[in-house]
């Protein structure tokens, strides 16, 4: 097992002896902190959702309003946006 070693100010150095005369076992304490920290910032990332999925929610969330004319290609086929946008430019150039 790793030894880690941590550098606490008074304020914090006041709160551990509290803790410990409460009973408190600080290894656990410090150890539950990390599981937990882990799991919210790195543990999520393995049940992140596809691109495919939050492009869904975000149609899904925010679609066009009422009255704007659909467009002649789906946003979400990158084909024919790129081809959309490369027609769109070659109409402009002088």
């Amino acid at each position: 097992m790793k030894l880690l070693n941590v550098r606490l100010d008074g304020e914090d150095t006041r709160r551990v002896s509290e803790l410990r005369r409460a009973g408190v076992a600080i290894s656990t304490l410090v150890r539950e902190a990390i599981r937990k920290e882990h799991e919210d910032r790195i543990g999520r990332r393995s049940g992140r959702r596809t691109a495919r999925v939050v492009m869904a929610s975000i149609y899904a969330d925010h679609p066009d309003p009422p009255g704007v004319p659909r467009r002649r290609f789906d946003l979400r086929d990158r084909t024919a946006v790129r081809r959309a946008v490369a027609a769109r430019v070659r109409r402009r150039r002088p």
